[in-house]
């Protein structure tokens, strides 16, 4: 009898121990501040934590959705963006396209219906794109002088540096209209196309002269090309460019590509899950370029959760980090929760996420340039979706 109460004791009291101990572990994650998880935490060598973490926005409870991708009605895209008579539509393989034109100015609008139009079914869903092309320059000329689709820099535009939007001034007035009354503008134009409600992840106001400086970089780059050599910059150039993203319950959808590690073992490209986008360029001309991708509508609430807090998803990811011998300094930049889209029978499972972006420098050629990551932790579970470099 007193063997068995033992044994009792031996089996019972370790998991109360360790019921105790992560209780008292996520109530301290819960009161924590950057300077307490400063204390706690250990970084490995090389890593280091660049984010002001007191600054974090984080949640107690959040919903899990299930969403489709929006069939944007091609009326209502027409009437928010094209400004000429319509001279051709088409049928694409990803859907309809309209090209409007007054003789000097095209206007061409692609619809991303899935191939629903085209009869063959197709990933290209949720989304459009408008470009307004003036004398037959096209938008792409902005390719030299800024970054209008907001990715990271590769290795070539962070050498010559023509296309960095980091110096560009953002959130300030350009001449041609104040910025405030642009966003007020743009929220109508969205709200007759039908785009839902969305916030400003990253905007940049393109002034003539950082633009010159940037092209004289681009002419001195191995990018160079024949046709945008003679690009003659003016006034009218000037424009306003944006990263947008959309909101759902007050909470972004994530807007950068991030590994799901399911069923990606043996691929190269490994498993990346969908982006939701918008970007777009604001001239005096209005929208002169906008492209909106993976745009989703909510069909159904699954669930309400509680949610790991900032300092609960980092210290997961350190962890993750001390596994790993880093042989190049890694600075973590930035976090944020955000709703994770997930493809799921044929739809999409909106779940929040903590996303922490990563860079590390590494050599090239003699010369030092950054390489980013983002990697995603489940806000419900903790579990972690580590990305690749």
């Amino acid at each position: 009898m007193r063997k068995t109460v033992i044994l009792l004791l031996l089996i019972i009291i370790p998991g109360i121990l360790l019921s105790c101990d992560t209780s008292e572990k996520d109530s301290s994650f819960r009161n924590m501040d950057s300077k307490s998880f400063f204390e706690y935490v250990t970084l490995p060598e090389r890593l280091s934590i660049d984010i002001n973490l007191d600054e974090i926005r984080n949640i107690d409870e959040a919903k899990t959705f299930k969403a489709d991708y929006i069939n944007f009605n091609k009326q209502e895209l027409i009437k928010a963006f094209v400004k000429n008579s319509i001279t051709e539509e088409k049928i694409l393989a990803e859907g309809p396209q309209i090209i409007a034109s007054d003789g000097k100015i095209n206007e061409i609008l692609s619809i991303y219906d899935g191939g629903k139009s085209f009869g063959t079914e197709n990933s290209m869903k949720g989304g459009f794109t408008y470009i307004r092309v003036n004398d037959g320059i096209y938008w792409e000329k902005l390719d030299t002088i800024a970054n209008i689709s907001f990715t990271d820099p590769s290795f070539i535009e962070q050498k010559y540096g023509y296309n960095l939007n980091n110096d560009y001034a953002s959130y300030s007035d350009l001449d041609f209209l104040p910025f405030e009354k642009a966003i007020v503008n743009i929220k109508k134009i969205f709200d007759i196309a039908g785009i839902p409600p969305f916030d400003i992840y990253e905007t940049h106001s393109l002034d003539l002269e950082t633009i010159l400086s940037h092209y004289k970089l681009y002419l001195h780059s191995e990018s160079v090309e024949d046709d945008k050599k003679n690009i003659n910059w003016t006034k009218d150039d000037e424009c306003y460019i944006f990263s947008l993203r959309q909101l759902i319950d007050n909470i972004p959808v994530v807007n950068k590509g991030w590994q799901m590690p399911d069923g990606a073992k043996g691929s190269v490209w490994g498993n990346p899950m969908p982006s939701t986008e918008i970007n777009l360029v604001y001239d005096k001309t209005g929208i002169s370029r906008i492209a909106a991708y993976n745009i989703l509508s909510v069909t159904d609430e699954i669930e309400n959760n509680s949610l790991i807090n900032v300092y609960e998803a980092l210290n997961i990811l350190i962890e993750d980090y001390s596994r790993m011998i880093l042989e190049e300094d890694t600075r973590i930049i930035s976090a944020e929760l955000c709703y994770l889209s997930i493809p799921k029978d044929n739809m999409v499972e909106l779940v929040p996420g903590w996303i922490f972006g990563s860079v590390k420098a590494t050599e090239l050629n003699g010369s030092m340039y950054n390489r980013y990551k983002y990697d995603a932790i489940n806000a419900v579970t903790g579990q972690l979706y580590p990305d690749r470099w």
